[in-house]
């Protein structure tokens, strides 16, 4: 039997593919939600209602694939962030 070579991988082209399909992937999960959000002002639905409802989406979708540590950091990070660009404000 002969052993099989490993391919060769170029990691810089991988990588630039994740990339890729990593930006292709936000950008269409930015327009489902943007196109939510215009379907609940569409309803009438108040502002504070919306960001309460995307609050626990987002909570629910972050604790899929985080644990309840990382997911708490997660959204401290986010806080921080909103903290951040008010003062900038």
């Amino acid at each position: 039997m002969s052993a099989q070579s490993k391919p060769k991988v170029d990691w810089g082209l991988a990588n630039k593919l994740i990339a890729e399909v990593d930006a292709s992937d936000r950008r269409c999960a930015r327009l489902a939600i943007k196109d939510g959000i215009a379907t609940a002002e569409a309803q009438w639905l108040a502002a504070p209602i919306i960001a309460e409802a995307l609050t626990l989406e987002l909570m629910k979708v972050v604790q899929k694939y985080r644990t309840g540590i990382e997911a708490a950091e997660f959204l401290r990070a986010l806080a921080r962030t909103l903290e951040a660009q008010a003062d900038v404000h």
